[in-house]
This record gives structure tokens, C-alpha cells and sequence, in this order.
């Protein structure tokens, strides 16, 4: 732990290396908070992705200790909020960046999250979602050529397989297709004149297209980070100095 101005450290506490530092981090703030006495008391503390867990979160409610941390991107609840990215619609924060809040009762503490567009981390979050894009239409278009080899006994099986698949796909859609019925015969060779299938099967038939704004809201939301403070008054902590105190992290 240190301070923010000149960086001195405030504490250092070394742990075991089978410890998971998400785990110590609530328990060492709140005892260091505990003993700490100054005539300036610390305005808020930052800390990174490891703090954000609920059993922390309910550690700090005990104490009167204000604090800003990034909210990690594997929690349900943060994967909501990213699914909402639309940054042409945020309220610009810095150059680059753009906000949009959102109440929060993770962990069963009220709080604020700021959903943070970054416009540098683009870039990445496009070579990110091009790669996991293409691996998945690669697969969905294996699946639907599958589909389409597949003999089905009536109309109504291959409109029931049509829909299932449809229903499934994420990188790609139905962008045309038709029920075929196609004659087979049990016997090999060629059928004699005027001879009669020995039954119509039904053959799907059809193309698959890229879901291009799918894709971009992906990217959207890699582009994006959510940072969250217990400081429920965007007067007294502005999304600005939010985003500052998360920055002055480095």
C-alpha cells in the first residue's frame, strides 16, 4: 500500500505463496485501517480487480473506509453491464474515454459502477473478437453444411432441425433457406423406366451470413472496463476522479 503523490509505501506485508492475494486483500485493508492513525484521513483507497469480491466488499462496510476498484470482467453482474456498451451514447469523460453509471448492490453493498469505454484499447479488442469470431463461424458453418447433408424423413423434421440450429448460432444467421424434397431409392443403380422412389426425403438447403453488428457490439465490449466506487455521490467523486484515482494506480 502507498500513497498516491510521491508513491512511498505505507505497508508491506508479505504473503505465502499459497495464499490467493484476492483472498488477503480484504482482511490485510482492514487491519491496517484499524491501526492506521493520522491527523489526514485517507480519502479513498484503490486497489485492483483482486478487492472486488464480495467477502471483501462486506470486510469494508465494516469500516467508514471509502474506496475505487476495477470490477472483474468474469463476474456475472459485470458481464450485464458490459452487454449494455453502446459509446456512442456515453457522456464523454477524458479524451478517448467515455462513462456511462450504473447502481450496483454487488456483494449486498450499494455502490456505483462506471462503465469506462476506452477508445485505445480498440485495437486489441477487435484482433480479440476477430479471432474468436472466425473460429466460431468457422464452426457454425461446419454444423449448418452437417444440416444440409442430412436426410430428414418429412418436411416438418427439417423446418424442426432449421429452427433448432437457428436458435443456436451467434456469429452467423439464416440469411436463405428451403425445404427440398429429393426421391431415394434403398436399391443401388439406376432406376428402371417409369419406376417409383422408394421414398421422398426432405434436404435443407440454404446460406449462412456474418452478424456484423453482433460483431461490433462485441467489440464494443471489449473495449470497455468497469470501475467501482462505494462514493455514491457523483458531486463529491466525479467519474472523472474515478477514473484517476484507478489510473494513478501505475
Amino acid at each position: 500500500m502507498v500513497e498516491p503523490q510521491a508513491g512511498i509505501p505505507v505497508l508491506r506485508q508479505p504473503l505465502s505463496g499459497h495464499r490467493h492475494d484476492g483472498k488477503a486483500f480484504g482482511h490485510v485493508i482492514s487491519d491496517h485501517m484499524a491501526q492506521l492513525h493520522t491527523t489526514a484521513t485517507p480519502t479513498y483507497l484503490v486497489a485492483d480487480s483482486a478487492l472486488s469480491s464480495a467477502e471483501n466488499l462486506h470486510k469494508l462496510a465494516e469500516t467508514s473506509l471509502q474506496w475505487i476498484t476495477r470490477v472483474p470482467a468474469t463476474l456475472h453482474e459485470a458481464q450485464a453491464v458490459l452487454a449494455q456498451a453502446a459509446p456512442q451514447t456515453m457522456a464523454p469523460l477524458t479524451e478517448g474515454y467515455r462513462s456511462h453509471v450504473v447502481p450496483s448492490s454487488y456483494g449486498g453493498v450499494a455502490q456505483r459502477w462506471g462503465l469506462i469505454y476506452a477508445e485505445p484499447r480498440q485495437p486489441q479488442a477487435q484482433r480479440t473478437v476477430d479471432k474468436q469470431w472466425r473460429k466460431q463461424s468457422d464452426r457454425e458453418v461446419q454444423a449448418f453444411q452437417t444440416l444440409c447433408r442430412t436426410a430428414f424423413a418429412c418436411e416438418a423434421d427439417a423446418h424442426q432441425a432449421l429452427a433448432h440450429f437457428a436458435h443456436d448460432v451467434q456469429a452467423t444467421f439464416l440469411h436463405d433457406s428451403t425445404i427440398c424434397p429429393t426421391p431415394q431409392d434403398r436399391k443401388r443403380g439406376r432406376p428402371g423406366p417409369g419406376a417409383q422412389p422408394d421414398q421422398i426425403v426432405s434436404h435443407i438447403v440454404g446460406a449462412l451470413a456474418s452478424r456484423i453488428a453482433a460483431r461490433q457490439a462485441r467489440v464494443d465490449q471489449h473495449s470497455c472496463f468497469i470501475l467501482a466506487t462505494n462514493e455514491l455521490d457523483e458531486v463529491q467523486l466525479p467519474a472523472r476522479e474515478v477514473r484517476a484515482g484507478d489510473k494513478g494506480q501505475a
